[in-house]
């Protein structure tokens, strides 16, 4: 199931558009198209006009995201808000890989990677889950 996102690289706004046979994300991209393709979820909404950029605004949106959906503990399929301080600046979604829970990320440094939950989880404040 990893195999179809790991070739995918990041780009500030990407939705899963190919480029060159590549799809382009950014994390809420690759958390909405996973969400969807592999665990049968409604489609978050677009968000296309959030700047990844703009710390507030990704918060603002990622909250108003959040709010529509249940929160849950960490499953596969679940959407992984992760907080920096007081601000939630980052997702990614629950996989399991071989029995063990994980979260699949896309991010501008590593483009598409998946951690373990404990390892993914030590980088930020707090992870909260959302299906």
């Amino acid at each position: 199931m990893l195999d179809h996102y790991r070739s995918a690289r990041y780009q500030d706004g990407g939705r899963g558009e190919r480029v060159g046979g590549i799809r382009l994300f950014d994390c809420y991209g690759l958390a909405t198209a996973v969400r969807a393709e592999q665990f049968g979820f409604e489609a978050m909404p677009g968000l296309t006009e959030v700047a990844p950029s703009n710390a507030r605004h990704v918060h603002r949106a990622s909250l108003a995201t959040a709010s529509g959906l249940q929160s849950c503990d960490a499953q596969p399929g679940a959407m992984a808000l992760c907080w920096q301080g007081s601000l939630a600046l980052h997702c990614g979604v629950v996989v399991p890989v071989n029995g063990r829970l994980g979260v699949l990320e896309c991010h501008r440094d590593t483009h598409v990677r998946w951690q373990p939950l404990r390892q993914f989880s030590r980088d930020y404040t707090n992870v909260e889950f959302y299906t």
